[in-house]
């Protein structure tokens, strides 16, 4: 995390309030003192004074009153990047101060290691919109900070630990010794009869025709439990990681075939050999397959009979998310870790759901990501609409379905990566939100009957009531009102994580040296939205 930039942000998100309070300001010198005192506490921050009146005019003011005129001080906020005080000096010293302990690999890491220019079928790529990723944005910006959330959100997000695992890769420099192995090991099982649905499928059909071939042959000799074969295709190692990546993607049936690979390749870059790694904790596969559909079909019992897609969909994430515990284990990226096992990570989630649904009839995909880490969750077809689901993320206490069927805009702290990038967009409504029961605004006491998914109109409506309790003649009030989950994340990054929040309470405090107060509070309801209690204390002329 770049700590230049959350300096940054942290200072544009509390300007925000400051300046919805500063309109305020002219009006009434109660909210001033409060905008003042925020302005005054939390610099670094550019406050140019206000503009002087001319000496004549003070003069003339202290002479009509006998008295030596009083000297107001008004605050305002310049939005210039460049006034901001955050000088290399300032923030070698907070870096200095600050103990980070930097993690292992980060997203830029793990974007390096796929490169899939020229082994994509770039005609049979879904228009996937990159500009509706809002994280991959702030990642982009070093601003990875959503991962400091509250205790709902921080618990869902230190759930993501899917693997890509590099292959082991052994050089053959000798001519004569590559050549022997080109002429001596067999292709296995080619697959070249396989068929594969481009609707459960699409993997497979994004690839190039070259890679097409491999994939099968792959897939074939996975099945027929062939550790060691000759690419039935000249191929270079990126060529064949990308056929293999898409089966692994494609078939969480598969459950038995290790995401470790290993390849031989000659003097000129060209693999001559491929090996499959199956789990040693499965010995016995064809008895794993009984165990592992025995409880597959345990699960799809429930749901066979229900009405529609969406229910049966609903039935499968909840018997998913009761069921399994997440918990590391040398399984965990198999579905076998989660069917029949009840341990795993995010990747066994996903090819859990992926699997089921599938046997449902119901087209489902498994999508690699970025989520703090390297993340994997699901996106399904219901009618002609695509959504993501997340059954990892919900997996909280309570249950919750704040990632389920939700479009790519509200996928709140996910980014696909490598080969999921072209998965197709999900911009479905019709099947959000439905398990949410929205919240009674008039019994929480909230001040208007909206639930606020805007941030202008958010502050707009705020100072409005604000106003309207200055004009009162209150000396406090609390003013309450509803924000969306997705407004909440802004809210949040903008005002918390700093030193006047009292995580314990979930409470942030603002204090003017004339003692006039702004807090705010915030509680997550059972509908994924939050309450924020915004409480004034006023100071009398």
């Amino acid at each position: 995390m770049k700590i230049v930039d959350k300096l940054l942000h942290l200072i544009l998100g509390v300007i925000v309030l400051i300046v919805a309070l500063i309109l305020l300001c002219a009006a009434n010198p109660d909210v001033r003192q409060i905008a003042a005192g925020i302005a005054q506490s939390i610099g670094p921050i550019y406050v140019p004074p206000a503009e002087e009146e001319e000496p004549e005019a003070q003069q003339a003011s202290a002479g009509e009153s006998g008295e030596e005129a009083p000297q107001e001080t008004t605050y305002t906020v310049s939005m210039d990047p460049s006034k901001f005080i955050y000088a290399d000096e300032l923030v070698k010293t907070v870096v200095e101060a600050t103990d980070f302990a930097p993690q292992e690999e980060s997203y830029s890491d793990y974007g390096d290691k796929r490169d899939l220019t020229g082994v994509m079928n770039d005609g049979a790529l879904q228009d996937y919109n990159p500009g509706n990723d809002e994280y991959l944005q702030l990642v982009e910006q070093g601003d990875e900070g959503l991962l400091t959330l509250d205790e709902y959100l921080n618990q869902a997000v230190k759930k993501s630990d899917a693997k890509l695992a590099e292959p082991d890769v052994t050089e053959i420099i000798d001519p004569q010794e590559a050549q022997n192995i080109a002429d001596t090991v067999p292709f296995g099982e080619t697959g070249e009869d396989a068929e594969f649905d481009k609707l459960f499928y699409p993997y497979y059909h994004m690839l190039g025709e070259k890679e097409q071939k491999l994939y099968k042959q792959i897939y074939a000799n996975a099945n027929a439990l062939t550790p060691e074969f000759r690419p039935v295709e000249d191929c270079t190692p990126k060529e064949w990681i990308a056929a293999w990546d898409c089966v692994f993607y494609d078939h969480p049936e598969l459950f038995w075939m290790d995401n470790t690979k290993y390849y031989e390749s000659d003097y000129s870059g060209k693999v001559i050999k491929v090996g499959l790694k199956f789990y040693a904790e499965i010995p016995d596969v064809a008895k794993a397959k009984l165990r592992f559909n025995d409880d597959a079909n345990k699960i799809l019992a429930g749901a066979q009979n229900l009405e529609t897609d969406y229910d049966k969909e609903k039935y499968i994430h909840d018997a998913l998310v009761d069921k399994i515990t997440y918990m590391f284990n040398t399984l965990d990226q198999s579905a076998f870790s989660s069917i029949p096992n009840d341990y795993t990570v995010c990747c066994g989630y996903a090819k859990a759901f992926q699997y089921l649904m599938q046997q449902l009839g119901v087209p489902t995909y498994f999508v690699i990501g970025w989520g703090g880490e390297l993340h994997a969750w699901n996106i399904i077809k219901l009618d002609d609409e695509y959504y993501n689901v997340d059954c990892t993320w919900d997996d909280t206490d309570p249950k919750t379905y704040d990632f389920f069927n939700v479009t790519d805009r509200k996928n709140l702290m996910h980014s696909r990566m490598y080969q999921s990038r072209y998965l197709p967009a999900c911009n479905g409504t019709k099947y959000s939100g439905l398990e949410n029961i929205a919240p009674n605004l008039k019994k929480l006491g909230a001040a208007t009957d909206k639930i606020y998914t805007d941030k202008v109109e958010y502050a707009n409506d705020l100072i409005d009531l604000l106003t309207k309790a200055i004009a009162s003649k209150k000396h406090s009030a609390d003013i309450k009102l509803v924000i969306s989950r997705e407004l909440f994340i802004e809210w949040y990054r903008a005002f918390f994580g700093t030193q006047y929040q009292d995580g314990a309470n979930n409470m942030l405090s603002y204090t003017g040296e004339d003692n006039s107060s702004l807090v705010m509070m915030f509680e997550r309801l059972d509908s994924g939205d939050y309450l924020i209690t915004h409480h004034v204390d006023l100071i009398a002329e």
